[in-house]
C-alpha cells in the first residue's frame, strides 16, 4: 500500500493541482457532509483551504462527490468502522486541511527573531480538533528544540523551515491515518486460518500503479514515481521476454531471440550501489553543508559517460534521464529537503499530548500495545461509569444530592495519569488488578445487590454512560473484548428503548490476530520510520523508505502468478470519442506492448507439460496413452494434421501457437460433444428400454390378473349353473314324488273303500 501514496509532497505541491482527483476523500468530506457534520468537524468550503486552492477553482460533479461520500461511509461500515471511529477519522482530515491555513509572518520587532503564526481562529480550531493546547501547538509550529550534551536549546524557525514543519505535520498525520486505516481493514478481513502455519495463505492482489509522469516541472516526486515504473517495467520484461525465451532455450526447441528494450541500465543508474542516484542523494542529505548544486555536481561527476544520464548546461539546475518511456528532465531544486522530510520530535510530542485518544493511537509506535491500552482504558471508564451509576442511584434513593462525577474526564483520557489518583474513590479498583476471575463478578453483584427494580437500574446505568464523554468510544462494546471480566447479563443487556447500534466485528477484538497482521505489514507502515524518534539511529530517508517498500512489492509479485492489464489513454484531454493516435502509439511503445505482440506472434503462447497435455486432451488420445512425446506427436501430426512450424515438442513441454491451441480446443470440444451425444443416445435408449421392460412387465401382470379374473368368473358361473340345475332337478323330483305319493294315496284309499 506504500506505493499507492508517495508521502514526499512539499507545501506548494499540496495545491489542488496535485490533490484534485488524487486525495478524493477531502472533496468527499467537504461536499458530502451534512450540516450537522460540517458543524461538528468545523468544515469550510473547499475554496477556503490553502491546500486545495488553485486558479479557476471549480467543481462540476458535486452530486457525484456527495454520492461517493455516502458510498465511502457504507464501505467503512462494511469493514467494521463504528460511527464514532468514522467521526474521529473525519476530524483528523479536517485538522489536516486546517494546517494548510496556518500562515507565518516575521515579527514586527527588528530585534526579536522569530515568527508570528496565525490566524488565531485557525489555531483555535486546530487546537480543538486535535485536542492539544493552543500554546503548545504554536510553540511546535514556530520553534524547534535541540538537545545537546549539556543543555537544551530552543531555536526559532526561519520562514521556510516553519512552512516545512507545518507541512511535515500534515503529511505525517495523513500518512499515519492511512496506515491505521489499512491496518484496521487488513485486521478486519483477516481469516484466522491464515494464521496457521500448516495452511498456506491464498489471496488475490490487485496492483493499481501510478503511470509514468513527465510534466513541465518534474521534481523528486516524479523521480520516485518513474523509478517505480522502471522497476515494474523490468519485472514485466523479465516475465514476458526473458523468462519465456529462457524457457524455450532450456526446452531445446528452435527459437530466435527477439530484441526488446532492456531498461536494466536505467535502474542501475538510479539504484545501484554505491554510485546510484538515490545513494548519492542520501550521502548529500547527510552532509550539513551540502546543497542542491553540490548534489547535481556529484550526479554529473559520477555518471558523465552514462548513456542514460544526460547532463544539462552548466547554469541549468536540472538533469535528464533516458527512461524506457523517453527522456525526462528533473529539476534538482529541493531534492535534498524532500528526501529528509521527517516529522520533528516537537510535533510528535505535541500529538502524543493530545486529549484525543485516536490521535495518540495514530502516533503510537506499537499498534498491539495501543490496542491493549485502548481496551484497558475503556474498561476502566466502563467500571467508573458503572460505579458512578451505583453511587448516583444510592444517593437518589437516600434522598442525597451528589455530584454527577468525581473524576475529571480529562483525567480519564490521559494515558500517563496514575490510575490510583483517578480512581482512588472507586471501590472496584482493588479487584481490577487482581487476576482472579471470581472477585470482579462478586464485586459487581455486590454493587447492584441493593437495586430492587432492574429496569430502573439499567436505565440509570445507560444514562450515566451516555453522559460520560468517552472520546467517541462505547465501553459497553469494548468491555466485551476484555476476557477477565464476566459481567452479569442483566448489567450488559441493552434497554429496549435504546436503538441497536453497529457491533464491533469479532476479528477486531483479538490482539493475537492484530499482532500477526502487524508482523506482516510492518515494512509498509510509514509511522514506523517517521515516528521512531526515541531511537538514536537516524531514521531512513524518504528514498530509502520508498526503495524498501518497492523491494517488498517486487518480492510479493515474484511469488505470484501475474496477469497484466495495460490501460491506454485515448487522449490527454479526457474527451469522449476522440483518439489521439500519436499518444496511443507512444503508450504502446513505452509500455512494451509492441514487443509483447511480436513475441506472442512469433512465440508459443500456449505451453503444457506432457502430463498436463495428456490430462487435458486425453479424449483425443488412444486409450491407455502415456505422457510420452510419441503419443503427443502422433496426435498433433497424424490425427490433427497440424503444420510442424506451428508447434514444437520440447524435453518436458508442448508449445503451441494460439491458433493451433484454439484448433485443438475446438477439436476437443467437438469430440467431447460427440461422446456426450453418444452417451446421451445410449442413456436415452437405456431409459426407453427400461421403460419398455417396465411396461411389458405391467402388461403381463395385468393380463395374468385378467385371465385369473376370467377363470374365477367362469368357475362362479358354472357353480351357479350347477346349483340352479340341482335346484330345478330337486324341485321337479319333489313335485313328481309328491304327485306319485298323492296318486298312490288315492289308489290305496279307493282300494280300501272297495
Amino acid at each position: 500500500m506504500e506505493l499507492g501514496k508517495l508521502k514526499v509532497i512539499k507545501s506548494e505541491d499540496y495545491s489542488a493541482a496535485k490533490l484534485l482527483k488524487n486525495y478524493h476523500v477531502f472533496y468527499y468530506l467537504l461536499l458530502g457532509a451534512s450540516e450537522e457534520e460540517r458543524t461538528e468537524f468545523k468544515l469550510l468550503p473547499p475554496e477556503e483551504y490553502s491546500y486545495l486552492k488553485q486558479e479557476n477553482f471549480k467543481i462540476e460533479d458535486e452530486e457525484d462527490l456527495r454520492h461517493d461520500f455516502e458510498r465511502l461511509q457504507q464501505a467503512m461500515q462494511m469493514v467494521g468502522f463504528l460511527p464514532a471511529t468514522k467521526k474521529q477519522i473525519f476530524t483528523v482530515l479536517s485538522a489536516i486541511l486546517y494546517l494548510g491555513n496556518v500562515m507565518y509572518r516575521r515579527k514586527s520587532s527588528g530585534r526579536d527573531e522569530g515568527l508570528d503564526v496565525g490566524p488565531p481562529e485557525v489555531l483555535a480550531t486546530l487546537s480543538d480538533l486535535l485536542k492539544v493546547k493552543e500554546e503548545l501547538l504554536v510553540e511546535a509550529l514556530t520553534k524547534r528544540k535541540t538537545v545537546t550534551v549539556n543543555d537544551k536549546l530552543i531555536l526559532p524557525y526561519s520562514h521556510s523551515e516553519a512552512i516545512t514543519a507545518r507541512d511535515s505535520m500534515a503529511k505525517s498525520l495523513y500518512g499515519a491515518l492511512f496506515d491505521w486505516i489499512v491496518l484496521r481493514i487488513n485486521h478486519a478481513l483477516l481469516n484466522k486460518k491464515d494464521m496457521e502455519e500448516s495452511v498456506p495463505c491464498l489471496s488475490i492482489g490487485v496492483l493499481d500503479i501510478f503511470g509514468f509522469e513527465d510534466f513541465e516541472t518534474n521534481s523528486f516526486e516524479q523521480f520516485c514515481i518513474n523509478y517505480a515504473n522502471e522497476q515494474l517495467q523490468y519485472y514485466f520484461n523479465n516475465h514476458i521476454f526473458n523468462l519465456e525465451q529462457d524457457e524455450y532455450q532450456s526446452e531445446g526447441i528452435t527459437w530466435h531471440n527477439i530484441d526488446y528494450t532492456d531498461n536494466v541500465g536505467c535502474i542501475h543508474l538510479i539504484s545501484k550501489k554505491p554510485t546510484g542516484l538515490l545513494y548519492l542523494l542520501d550521502e548529500e542529505s547527510n552532509f550539513p553543508h551540502a546543497t542542491d548544486k553540490t548534489l547535481l555536481a556529484k550526479f554529473k561527476q559520477q555518471h558523465q559517460g552514462n548513456k542514460y544520464f544526460i547532463p544539462t548546461p552548466v547554469m541549468e539546475p536540472a538533469f535528464v534521464i533516458q527512461h524506457f518511456a523517453g527522456k525526462v528532465k528533473y529539476h534538482i531544486k529541493d531534492f535534498r529537503e524532500k528526501n529528509t522530510d521527517h516529522m520533528r520530535p516537537d510535533i510528535v510530542a505535541l500529538l502524543r499530548s493530545s486529549d484525543r485518544a485516536f490521535v495518540r493511537q495514530l502516533i503510537g509506535m506499537d499498534p498491539v500495545a495501543m490496542f491493549r491500552w485502548g481496551i484497558l482504558r475503556a474498561t476502566i471508564r466502563g467500571l467508573a461509569a458503572f460505579n458512578e451509576a451505583g453511587r448516583s442511584w444510592g444517593a437518589k434513593t437516600a434522598g442525597v444530592i451528589r455530584p454527577a462525577s468525581r473524576t475529571p474526564l480529562g483525567e480519564l483520557q490521559r494515558p500517563n495519569a496514575p490510575i490510583e489518583r483517578m480512581y482512588k474513590r472507586a471501590s472496584m479498583l482493588d479487584f481490577y488488578f487482581d487476576h482472579s476471575e471470581e472477585r470482579p463478578l462478586e464485586a459487581f453483584e455486590d454493587i447492584f445487590a441493593s437495586y430492587e427494580n432492574k429496569k430502573e437500574m439499567h436505565s440509570e446505568i445507560i444514562s450515566s454512560i451516555k453522559n460520560l464523554q468517552l472520546d467517541g468510544e462505547d465501553p459497553r462494546k469494548l468491555l466485551q473484548s476484555w476476557g477477565r471480566l464476566r459481567f452479569p447479563r442483566h448489567v450488559l443487556q441493552k434497554h429496549k428503548s435504546v436503538k441497536q447500534k453497529q457491533a464491533i466485528p469479532k476479528s477486531l477484538l483479538d490482539s493475537h490476530s492484530l499482532k500477526f497482521i502487524v508482523s506482516l505489514t510492518l515494512h509498509d507502515r510509514t509511522t514506523k520510520s517517521l515516528l521512531h524518534l526515541h531511537k538514536k539511529k537516524k531514521p531512513p530517508s524518504i528514498s530509502a523508505q520508498f526503495q524498501n517498500s518497492l523491494t517488498k512489492l517486487l518480492a510479493t509479485l515474484n511469488k505470484a502468478e501475474p496477469f497484466f492489464i495495460r490501460c491506454i489513454r485515448s487522449n490527454a484531454e479526457k474527451k469522449e470519442m476522440h483518439l489521439d493516435e500519436a499518444l496511443v502509439l507512444q503508450q504502446l511503445h513505452y509500455t512494451g506492448m509492441l514487443e509483447t505482440v511480436r513475441i506472442r506472434r512469433s512465440g508459443y503462447p500456449a505451453k503444457y507439460t506432457f502430463q498436463e497435455f495428456i490430462e487435458q486432451f486425453r479424449v483425443l488420445l488412444p486409450k491407455n496413452s502415456s505422457a510420452s512425446e510419441e503419443d503427443i506427436a502422433e496426435l498433433l501430426k497424424k490425427k490433427m494434421g497440424l503444420n510442424p512450424t506451428t508447434y514444437q515438442i520440447g524435453k518436458t513441454k508442448v508449445f503451441l501457437k494460439e491458433l493451433e491451441r484454439q484448433q485443438l480446443q475446438d477439436t476437443l470440444h467437438k469430440e467431447v460433444m460427440r461422446k456426450i451425444i453418444f452417451l446421451q443416445r445410449w442413456f436415452r435408449a437405456r431409459l426407453q428400454r427400461n421403460e419398455f421392460i417396465e411396461m411389458r412387465r405391467a402388461a403381463i401382470l395385468i393380463q395374468a390378473s385378467w385371465r385369473r379374473y376370467c377363470r374365477e368368473e367362469q368357475r362362479a358361473a358354472t357353480l351357479i349353473q350347477a346349483a340352479w340345475r340341482g335346484h330345478r332337478q330337486r324341485s321337479e323330483y319333489h313335485r313328481q314324488r309328491h304327485g306319485a305319493t298323492k296318486i298312490q294315496a288315492l289308489v290305496r284309499g279307493h282300494s280300501a273303500r272297495r
